[in-house]
């Protein structure tokens, strides 16, 4: 009965937050506040869309969780969810992100969010990516944007990282890792390798691939 409990606020919750978020992604937006959280958030937290595809008909989103060290120099991750199909906000807030919901007291109105003592984002930067197309906040315009493989994945997640640099120019330079869990480590060395080929063919902007 309690981990049946325990689902029902985890997915409630979880729909909640997503509502919160999605409403402030419109294209590129920093989130201060969230339901459950007093005050102000002890970090950075971004929402957004960066078109990829012909006429960049495949809108990505993705959820960006600063460094709470040294955002200058510290690691940029970006972060593949398994399935293929699982949204970069379970692993946001279940697994390596900055803050859980405080489930243990849950007293039936919306949980509160703690602090995760153990986040990633403690010594990096992390960008959480909705992909393929379809997982999460991702969609297409057409029909066609719709279509999926993990070679189209790949050139997708490059395609997101180039714009996402050049519209975020001072994480350019900071170190590179690609990571993820489950099915997402398929996508892994596929990204790595349009990296690399992008970097040997002066692509701009350069990435540290690490």
């Amino acid at each position: 009965m309690e981990v049946i409990m325990i689902n029902k606020i985890g997915f409630h919750a979880l729909l909640l937050l997503l509502l919160l978020l999605l409403n402030n992604g419109a294209s590129q937006s920093i989130v201060k506040s969230l339901p459950g959280y007093s005050g102000n958030l002890p970090f950075k937290l971004e929402t957004g869309y960066i078109g990829v595809g012909e006429n960049d008909e495949v809108q990505l989103f993705y959820y960006f969780a600063e460094s709470q060290n040294d955002p200058s120099t510290d690691p940029l991750f970006i972060w593949y969810t398994g399935g293929p199909g699982c949204t970069g906000l379970s692993s946001l807030i279940y697994e390596i992100g900055p803050f859980t919901f405080d489930v243990a007291n849950f007293n039936g109105s919306f949980p509160s969010i703690l602090l995760n003592p153990y986040s990633w984002t403690k010594v990096a930067s992390i960008i959480f990516l909705d992909l393929p197309v379809g997982t999460g906040f991702s969609y297409a315009t057409t029909s066609r944007g719709y279509s999926s493989s993990d070679t189209k994945s790949a050139k997708d997640s490059y395609t997101f990282l180039r714009k996402w640099l050049l519209r975020h120019p001072m994480f350019i330079k900071n170190p590179l890792y690609i990571a993820g869990e489950s099915y997402g480590g398929k996508l892994i060395p596929m990204v790595a390798m349009e990296v690399l080929r992008g970097n040997e063919a002066g692509l701009q902007p350069p990435m540290s691939l690490q």
